[in-house]
């Protein structure tokens, strides 16, 4: 009897046994795995925002929609350029003060800042951070935990927020705090 060749020659098929065929599909479910592992979940972005008047990075497509919002007692155009990664949201929102008193402009500032801690079930500070500080909220959304980083700024005529918000352990902080410190205003 002959010693079997170390491989097939072209004309003997041999069939790979079960262990190699096992091995080979996973093989190549670690190599899909892998290729799966690169595709980035956050898919940065730069984009005009507030008609303008800002520029900020987006971690995914946006979506912008307009509509009513009631603050401080009445109604206020809002129009919000937001994206989604996960359950994660990353907004800019804005509303235009043409036409309206300092006292009220600072009065609807502070109401934006206050419905921040608001919204998430929590009382807000006595002393409300000022227009352009670091916001942090910590609360809960329909039961479950939820994180919020965010900042408010009026710019000549527009009240401007940036807001990072999901549940806690769906908003990785890192990301929450680039898209949020993304936001430039424009001069």
């Amino acid at each position: 009897m002959l010693p079997r060749p170390p491989f097939p020659s072209p004309g003997s098929a041999r069939r790979p046994s079960w262990t190699a065929r096992l091995l080979a599909m996973g093989l190549a479910g670690v190599l899909a795995a892998g290729l799966a592992a690169c595709s980035p979940t956050y898919d940065w972005r730069e984009l005009d925002v507030a008609d303008g008047a800002a520029r900020a990075a987006f971690p995914a497509k946006v979506r912008t929609e307009s509509r009513n919002i009631t603050l401080d007692g009445g109604p206020l155009a809002f129009t919000l350029d937001a994206a989604r990664v996960d359950q994660a949201v990353f907004a800019v929102g804005h509303a235009s003060l043409d036409g309206l008193t300092a006292a009220r402009r600072d009065a609807l500032t502070r109401a934006l800042i206050r419905s921040l801690y608001l919204n998430l079930k929590v009382e807000p500070p006595a002393d409300l951070p000022p227009a352009g500080a670091d916001i942090a909220v910590r609360g809960e959304a329909g039961g479950h935990p939820v994180l919020l980083l965010a900042r408010v700024w009026v710019k000549g005529d527009l009240l401007i927020e940036a807001v990072a918000s999901g549940p806690a352990d769906k908003l990785p902080p890192a990301e929450a705090q680039t898209f949020v410190r993304s936001l430039r205003l424009r001069p």
